[in-house]
């Protein structure tokens, strides 16, 4: 599984305004209702149950680095965006860092496979430190989604 099979491309927000973990998530799934993903209706909802997962563990993974995720019946195939904050937002992260870069993933509450081989493909890309770097760096929204579409192809 790729970037490409899941991420709205119209979703992907390069300079977030989010201050904070719900505002980044809320930030994130209304630009997945924007793009035509998800309905205005369900918003509320999924952001409600990602902030419930992320009681039970944060996403925050490290080396400023999230992946906020959760399964939900709002959609009947995965989606995902991704996010940049350029200024660093506290995500309650495993190492007590700031968090730069987001992997936003919503999956359907049957996709168990597909689910787990999304957040594999995203877990790859983060663990090239020169790519997270280079998405962090990124001058503008179409050198990001570039670099977005290369780290795919590694």
């Amino acid at each position: 599984m790729k970037l490409r099979d899941f991420v709205v491309r119209e979703a992907i927000v390069d300079d977030l305004r989010a201050v904070d973990k719900e505002s980044v998530i809320k930030e994130l799934i209304e630009a997945l209702k924007k793009a035509g993903k998800l309905k205005a209706s369900d918003v509320e909802n999924v952001v409600k149950s990602m902030m419930k997962r992320e009681e039970f563990g944060t996403t925050g993974i490290g080396g400023g680095k999230a992946v906020p995720h959760v399964k939900h019946d709002a959609v009947k195939e995965i989606i995902g965006t991704v996010g940049r904050s350029k200024k660093g937002v506290d995500f309650n992260a495993l190492d007590g860092e700031p968090v730069y870069l987001f992997f936003l993933l919503v999956s359907p509450t049957d996709s168990t496979g597909a689910h787990i081989k999304a957040l594999q493909h995203i877990s790859d890309i983060l663990k090239d430190d020169d790519m997270c770097r280079f998405l962090r760096e990124a001058k503008t929204k179409r050198a990001f989604i570039e670099t977005l579409a290369e780290a795919d192809e590694r």
